[in-house]
Order: C-alpha cells, then sequence, then structure tokens
C-alpha cells in the first residue's frame, strides 16, 4: 500500500473501510468496463434489456455513461436489436441447431483447397457459437449404418472426448470397407527396432526428427546444470568443500553414501 493510501486509511473515522476501485472489480477505465460488459453479456443465453443486463450484472455505469453505452452498442461482439431495444452477444458462427452446425463443417471443407488437408474444427470453438455441440456431433457418430456418417472425428486418448470435427466427405456406395489383403500385408510390415531404424529410414533417403536431447552431447551434464551449479542429482561439482564441522574432518563429502 503507498503511503498517500495509508494516510488516507488513518484519516476514516473508526469502523470504516478503505476500498481501492481498482480491486472492487467493477473496473476503473472505460476500456476495462466495456471489456467486462462485453464478458458478462457472453454468458447470457438469450437477449437481454439493458436495464436488466446492466443492474444483474453491477454495470450500472451503462446506464449514466452515454459514451460507454455506445460503445458497447457498436463493439462487434454485441448485438442491438433496435426495435426491442434488447443486446445478445455475436459468437463467431451463427449456430442455432445440429443442422446449421453440419452446414458450417461442409461449407468450410468445401472451402479447403483440393486434395489439401480436410478443414477441420475444434469442438472447443463450435461450442462458443452453439452450446450443444458436442451433444449434437456425438449424437452424429452413432448414425447406422457408418458408412452414411457425415462427420468424422478426433477424440482424446485419456478421456475419450472429442477434440476436433471434420465433414465426411466419402459416404454410402463411395464407402468401401478395406481389403482383407491390404489389412494383412498392413499388418505383415514390421516395424525396425530403435538401433535399426536410423539405418532403415536411410536406406529409404530418409532421417529421423531431431529432438532437443539430441543436439546435447551430454544430456547427463544438461541436467545438472538445470538443477543449479554442483548440486545435480547426478553428481557432485569438481570444487573443494571447505569443512566447517571439526567432526567431518577425514569424510569424502563428494561420495554419495546413500
Amino acid at each position: 500500500m503507498s503511503r498517500k493510501q495509508k494516510s488516507s486509511t488513518s484519516s476514516l473515522p473508526p469502523g470504516q473501510i478503505y476500498s481501492q476501485p481498482s480491486l472492487t472489480g467493477s473496473g476503473t477505465h472505460d476500456s476495462a468496463k466495456l471489456a467486462l460488459a462485453v464478458d458478462a453479456l457472453k454468458s447470457e443465453k438469450s437477449p437481454v434489456s439493458l436495464d436488466d443486463f446492466a443492474i444483474r450484472h453491477g454495470l450500472e455505469a451503462l446506464l449514466r455513461d452515454q459514451s460507454l453505452l455506445l460503445r458497447f452498442k457498436e463493439h462487434e461482439r454485441v448485438t442491438w436489436n433496435e426495435k426491442s431495444g434488447s443486446y445478445s452477444y455475436k459468437p463467431d458462427f451463427d449456430l442455432r441447431s445440429p443442422n446449421d452446425l453440419l452446414h458450417l463443417l461442409e461449407q468450410r471443407s468445401k472451402a479447403s483447397a483440393p486434395g489439401g488437408l480436410s478443414a477441420g474444427m475444434k469442438i472447443s470453438e463450435l461450442r462458443e457459437s452453439y452450446d450443444h455441440a458436442r451433444d449434437a456431433v456425438e449424437d452424429f457418430t452413432k448414425h447406422e449404418p457408418r458408412e452414411e456418417r457425415k462427420v468424422l472425428v478426433l477424440r482424446g486418448l485419456k478421456d475419450g472426448l472429442i477434440r476436433h470435427v471434420y465433414w465426411n466427405e466419402i459416404r454410402g456406395s463411395d464407402s468401401k470397407p478395406v481389403d482383407d489383403e491390404f489389412k494383412e500385408l498392413w499388418h505383415a510390415q514390421k516395424v525396425p527396432d530403435a538401433v535399426d531404424l536410423p539405418k532403415a529410414l536411410a536406406a529409404e533417403g530418409l532421417q529421423m526428427a531431431k529432438s532437443d536431447e539430441s543436439s546435447n552431447p551430454n544430456p547427463q551434464a544438461a541436467r545438472g546444470r538445470g538443477r543449479g551449479r554442483g548440486r545435480g542429482r547426478g553428481g557432485f561439482s569438481g570444487r573443494k568443500v571447505k569443512v566447517q564441522n571439526t567432526h567431518l574432518e577425514g569424510v569424502d563429502l563428494s561420495k554419495d553414501y546413500v
């Protein structure tokens, strides 16, 4: 607390508490108030009137400050209905149903470069625009027959939750099962062990990707340096230790007796 703040608190009558405006959460500058207002509007699930919105979220400044209200009304994330006078948050995509979600995935897939990677979307960004995105995609993945499913998904290895969603371009008669012969050939392929892998890659004109550890010729020394001077778990520094306690004389402190 600054000296100015201390002097102000000492002048207060007993029983009163000094409150610093910047720590109240309401914001002291217009930009901070505007950011708080837009973030609060994002939590509203339906259009809301200005009075109800301002009172519910403690943003009465919108009712008093016409300049702030104008900036709020013209914000790129705010939609103002002139007829009803209501306000609503404007997400990246206008998604109101599962069909809208499918249409968006299809349009992004068609807009991607021919022969390039399919334009998938993160489930997190879909949920920003549509709260029920995850449930809708889960329902799409359960559609039968499998050949007619309109979406493909990537899930997390640990929790199994959907991470990315893609429009399935190959469906119906174009979707054919993998031949048994190809499966046998695939599983018959042997992956070289760690020792022979570099030679096998070199024979094909390839090389292994370099990691940060491979660029360090002495990883043990690197780990020691990372823990401070002479305090690595793998050993001690080479400098001599000055014995301060006489009962330790004759004991080699450079050795690990554990």
